[in-house]
């Protein structure tokens, strides 16, 4: 859903919310450890109680695309997109003018890919439990899915801070208020 807001921003007079090396890094390096640790979780209590599927139903239903694209996306363009707008108008206070390059882009775009790994964390928390709450489920004893999240904000942290990945991925180091942004989002999801 946001690469679909990205595409849509970048036939208008706004600058793309992402770079590509930004997605590239969304897509190879946060996204793949917690989608793994995914495919590992232990079952939830009482699934062999429950009726079998039915032979024409699919994995892959109605209700499953709409959660997903429609609740997860939609939460998780409008984060991204917050923060990209918010960045700029919290340091400039305009939003009819936005930089395309600079420092301010830069801190702009690094806040979108942090709002994007941010609400994947709690989307990851999220699908970890099919019914129910979430605060039922043990958090750390799948340790695929906590390391994939260590990860997910240790990568982001050095895409954010070390000068080295600045050019190469677009980024800008971040503030304090910044961090309160992104450190809610997971929490917006669950």
């Amino acid at each position: 859903m946001v690469f679909l807001f990205n595409f849509l921003f970048s036939l208008g007079r706004i600058p793309l919310p992402l770079t590509v090396m930004q997605i590239l890094a969304i897509d190879l390096g946060t996204d793949m450890v917690p989608a793994l640790g995914l495919g590992v979780e232990s079952p939830e209590e009482g699934v062999m109680d429950k009726p079998p599927r039915r032979l024409s139903g699919r994995l892959l239903n109605r209700q499953l695309l709409l959660k997903a694209f429609v609740w997860y996306g939609l939460i998780e363009a409008v984060l991204a997109m917050g923060a990209f707008f918010l960045n700029y108008w919290v340091n400039q206070g305009n939003l009819n003018h936005l930089a395309s390059s600079g420092p301010l882009y830069r801190e702009a775009t690094t806040m979108t890919l942090g709002a994007i790994i941010f609400t994947q964390i709690g989307m990851v928390m999220n699908s970890r439990k099919g019914r129910g709450s979430i605060f039922q489920v043990k958090h750390f004893a799948n340790r695929i899915i906590s390391l994939g999240i260590v990860l997910e904000i240790v990568l982001f942290i050095i895409l954010s801070y070390v000068p080295l990945f600045h050019t190469l991925f677009n980024t800008a180091p971040i503030g304090l208020d910044d961090w309160l942004y992104l450190l809610a989002c997971p929490y917006l999801l669950l």
